[in-house]
């Protein structure tokens, strides 16, 4: 440890109350290392699971939507946000109190209230992202009770990033310690709506979860799909799981011990990563039934391929008709990949076909002779 760093440590145990024994018996270890092996980490699973969902849009020749763009947003806020830790456990973020250069304590504020705020913008934007998917492919009360769900998360989110700017007149208070006289609110209003907001995202979580179980089970759809989509798009429950973690770890900002704060940025920036990766899941199961679909097909082309022997001409019929909607399971695994989830979870915009929609049902003929010989003697 620096000098300036022991003359810190002195001035803490003369502050204590503590002789040299008590105090060196204090805890004297740091959490940064623990911080950055952890927000980087859940940054870089992150990272590899937007962009696989990236990948697959681009596969198959789609366009980034709204969704995408402030998924990417999103994950834009908590690089940043890892960064800004990054540089405070450079001034010494992470030890506990007692060991903490004083004269860094102007330093750290200002990095931290921002950090703080794309904590929070992280984690509400990747909750919208995926919103704003169930809004392409939801209609009646279900959209509408998405876009509540939306608008309050986003105003109850927004206003805890907005409080570390406004808590304080003049604003400059909150960060600098050199502005004389003002005034700021009592640190535990601002902890205890932290709270709630929260708690309010976690509930969303659980809501976002369960949302798409309810418009998935009236589509035309095999059951085993229904459920295999449905599981996708209710990774969200673990980002929840995180938020209610989080939110228990909210009171340690009322804790003159930094280093007790370091598990909430951790749960605060898992938060933000879950989501990410809860959004992006959806379209990975799509990667996975097309390079299934192509397996299948290619195993089929062979067999049928080995079935037909010698010289062999094909004529191709192909028909179009229109089909109504109710067409029962078998039918629709005959048509392919209509209702699926690669439709569903389609980037144009448009939702999947309600019970009263038409479908398209494609015929194809294929008809083949053998050789000359067999063609002429069955005219």
């Amino acid at each position: 440890m620096s000098t300036s760093s022991n003359s810190s440590s002195n001035e803490y145990a003369d502050y204590l109350g503590l002789t040299p024994d008590e105090f060196a018996a204090l805890p004297h270890g740091s959490n940064a290392q623990k911080l950055l092996a952890s927000i980087w980490t859940l940054w870089c699973v992150a990272t590899g699971f937007l962009i696989l969902r990236i990948y697959c849009r681009m596969l198959r020749g789609q366009r980034l939507w709204w969704d995408d763009g402030i998924l990417i947003a999103s994950w834009v806020c908590v690089l940043i946000e890892s960064a800004l830790l990054t540089h405070m456990t450079t001034l010494g973020y992470g030890l506990h109190f007692w060991d903490f250069p004083l004269n860094n304590i102007q330093a750290i504020m200002l990095p931290t209230n921002v950090a703080g705020t794309f904590s929070v913008t992280a984690a509400v934007w990747s909750k919208t992202s995926f919103g704003l998917t169930l809004l392409k492919i939801t209609d009646g009360w279900i959209k509408k009770l998405t876009w509540f769900c939306i608008i309050s998360m986003n105003i109850a989110m927004g206003l805890s990033a907005l409080f570390p700017w406004v808590y304080c007149s003049p604003i400059q208070k909150a960060w600098d310690l050199s502005v004389q006289g003002g005034s700021c609110w009592a640190m535990s209003t601002i902890v205890s709506y932290d709270i709630f907001s929260s708690a309010y995202s976690a509930f969303m979580d659980l809501v976002f979860s369960l949302l798409p179980w309810k418009f998935l089970w009236g589509l035309q759809m095999k059951r085993n799909e229904k459920i295999g989509v449905g599981l996708a798009m209710s990774m969200g429950v673990f980002a929840g799981v995180t938020a209610i973690v989080k939110t228990t770890k909210v009171p340690a900002m009322l804790s003159m011990d930094m280093a007790e704060q370091i598990d909430l940025w951790i749960w605060g920036n898992a938060e933000s990563c879950a989501s990410i990766i809860a959004a992006s899941i959806p379209m990975l199961r799509v990667l996975v039934r097309e390079a299934k679909s192509s397996r299948n097909y290619h195993s089929s082309a062979y067999a049928d391929q080995n079935a037909l022997s010698g010289n062999v001409s094909r004529f191709v019929t192909i028909t179009s008709r229109a089909a109504p909607a109710t067409t029962s399971d078998v039918e629709l695994h005959k048509m392919g990949d209509d209702g699926s989830d690669r439709s569903i979870l389609g980037s144009n915009g448009e939702g999947p076909q309600g019970k009263g929609g038409i479908v398209q049902v494609t015929n194809i003929t294929v008809q083949y002779d053998r050789d000359e010989a067999q063609g002429n003697s069955s005219s």
